[in-house]
């Protein structure tokens, strides 16, 4: 029996800290990085290995919410696969409609997967112009 699952999250991840978890941390137990806040919820990564260099990628949970990754400039313009911007959500709730909310987030904007059809988020961390004044850790 023991721990079969984690859900991480509180902080940023990266490929270095996915590898470690995965194969020296948590052997043969199933754990997903994710991202997310009271508005969102949490937005999940597919499993990621040795074969995808633990790339950590971000899924909103749709319908509730879209994650889009804009021009630190002009939230009007989402960047290019691939380039890094600025996250931006929108949530999509009749309880709580939050259109194109700008986090404090920054990162690179990703294809969509079989799992989830729709883009993603990785490289998550402190938007740059704010990360001085940016907390950063589980809190």
């Amino acid at each position: 029996a023991g721990i079969t699952g984690i859900f991480a999250g509180g902080t940023e991840f990266t490929p270095q800290w996915n590898r470690f978890a995965n194969e020296e941390l948590l052997d043969g137990v199933y754990m997903t990085p994710t991202y997310g806040n009271t508005l969102m919820g949490l937005a999940a990564s597919p499993p990621s290995g040795a074969a995808e260099g633990y790339k950590i990628t971000y899924y909103a949970p749709q319908p509730r919410a879209v994650l889009q990754v804009v021009d630190p400039d002009n939230a009007d313009q989402v960047v290019d696969y691939g380039d890094t911007g600025r996250v931006m959500l929108t949530t999509l709730t009749k309880e709580f409609f939050v259109p194109r909310f700008l986090e404090r987030d920054e990162g690179e904007r990703e294809y969509p997967c079989d799992l989830y059809p729709w883009d993603g988020v990785s490289g998550v961390r402190p938007f740059s112009d704010l990360s001085s004044s940016t907390t950063v850790g589980v809190y």
